[in-house]
């Protein structure tokens, strides 16, 4: 079976069970929590897929680990899927349920890239900008990509906006060779 389907279908049975339960924002941020766990902490992820690791053995380190830090619900889930030999799609499950929480808030994930670093205040005049023309919160990354020259490169939602030198000096590079 696919594994983001199984991924999908964990993190909407924990999504639901949260708003029941009225503890999304709970829920939300024991998830942020678990995944920086298994993008930050090497063993944690290494203890998730060690197929030596006895199912009792890694419920233990859980409740060790998380007990008092996560909500009840989120503490099943990660028993539910010991249980159910899916620990692996762990982080797979929380991008998911991230997903499907900021669909529920209406948060726009918006990524700009641009050639050199901004300041503060033109980054915060983007974001304004950008609240303002989607009428929904925004959630703004901004990397930096030398390789632009200069411009930007805007994608929401998975729509991009390419206005980067580099990708005009393409275009006329490719309208001149043909």
């Amino acid at each position: 079976m696919n594994r983001s389907l199984i991924a999908n279908r964990y993190a909407k049975a924990l999504f639901k069970l949260a708003i029941e339960q009225d503890n999304l924002e709970q829920v939300k941020t024991d998830v942020v929590l678990l995944q920086q766990y298994c993008k930050e902490v090497d063993s944690f992820t290494d203890i998730l897929v060690s197929p030596v690791i006895k199912p009792s053995r890694k419920k233990q380190m859980f409740q060790d680990v998380f007990q008092g830090k996560i909500d009840k619900s989120t503490m099943r889930l990660l028993d539910l899927l010991v249980d159910n030999n899916r620990e692996e799609l762990l982080t797979d499950i929380n991008r998911q349920f991230i997903h499907l929480f900021k669909d529920n808030k209406g948060i726009k994930e918006v990524a700009f890239y641009t050639a050199v670093a901004m300041e503060m205040a033109h980054i915060d005049q983007l974001k304004a900008f950008l609240k303002e023309q989607f009428k929904a919160p925004i959630e703004l990354s901004v990397k930096i990509k030398p390789e632009l020259l200069g411009g930007f490169i805007l994608t929401v939602d998975g729509r991009m906006v390419d206005a980067s030198i580099s990708s005009k000096l393409k275009q006329i590079k490719k309208e001149l060779l043909s």
